[in-house]
């Protein structure tokens, strides 16, 4: 009877074994590399905003899908460069785009590789991304060579941004929210809270070198905590200490390794993943709004 009952463990050990490798390297990269596509039913002109559809080409030949969001001024004072959070797509940022709008500041908001219209089987958290952030930078600075460029990330769109950052100085200044300061870490955090609190660092860690091979993307590379050790442009970083997703200990270690000397934290009372800018009201629009300003003269 023991015996009979160890070659039945054996075999269902076997068997978990399996199941858990096929899941690790033939289910779980994808997962982390191919967010679903969503695009929300609403156009520039439908907010009342002056805007042209763009595509930009990046340098591995994928289209990305945007537009030009125009001030409601004669000339623009700047420009953002606006990057939505994994999942996510240009339309989620229209609003804010009307509000820089109104106070004569110009905006791209597009949708990034493998998501929304653009282009692209897979998301690269970064790797790729910072490239394509310069291929737009290129665009504006064709368009205008004066004209200030800062750059807005949250979420997956804050870890793109601060590459961006430390890629291409042409870049004057940022803001991020909500952002991860480790890939292999914050992969390891979203499989955590998926399964319940339970977790093996080394299944997350071999799911993404399996996902980093399938995008052709080195994953150790994708670590915004070295980036911001680069970076001497201000930024502003925030976050929500009710934060659900991304601890807000992530946005703190962000800014005390930042070596900017003109550098902000903030930190949202009861905002979560997705609301910072909700909780924050009035004052934290009056902060990010004084910081562009003091990035304008």
């Amino acid at each position: 009877m023991k015996k009979k009952l160890l070659k039945i463990f054996i075999v269902v050990l076997f068997l978990v074994g399996i199941a858990g490798y096929i899941l690790t390297i033939h289910v779980a990269p994808y997962a982390i590399i191919q967010p679903q596509k969503i695009n929300l039913d609403i156009t520039p002109e439908q907010l009342g905003l002056q805007s042209e559809t763009v595509t930009i080409s990046t340098k591995d030949s994928i289209s990305l899908k945007g537009y030009y969001i125009q001030p409601k001024t004669q000339e623009a004072k700047a420009v953002m460069i606006l990057i939505h959070g994994i999942g996510g797509c240009k339309e989620h940022f229209l609003n804010l785009a009307g509000n820089l709008a109104s106070r004569g500041i110009a905006s791209v908001v597009f949708d990034g590789r493998a998501h929304g219209e653009s282009g692209g089987q897979y998301c690269s958290y970064g790797f790729h991304e910072k490239q394509d952030i310069a291929t737009i930078v290129d665009e504006l600075k064709k368009r205008n060579p004066s004209l200030k460029i800062g750059i807005w990330g949250n979420s997956l769109g804050g870890a793109i941004a601060i590459q961006a950052l430390e890629f291409d100085k042409r870049i004057e200044f940022g803001i991020i929210e909500s952002t991860f300061a480790d890939l292999d870490q914050i992969v390891y955090d979203y499989k955590k809270k998926m399964l319940g609190g339970f977790g093996l660092r080394f299944v997350s860690d071999a799911a993404l070198r399996e996902a980093g091979k399938i995008a052709d993307f080195n994953p150790d590379e994708v670590k915004p905590i070295l980036s911001v050790k680069n970076i001497h442009q201000p930024i502003m970083i925030a976050h929500g200490d009710q934060d659900e997703n991304i601890h807000y200990s992530y946005g703190e270690k962000l800014y005390q390794n930042c070596a900017s000397t003109e550098k902000e934290f903030i930190l949202v009372k009861g905002a979560g993943h997705f609301d910072v800018g909700v909780k924050g009201g009035e004052d934290y629009q009056k902060k990010w709004l004084n910081f562009i300003r003091k990035q304008l003269h």
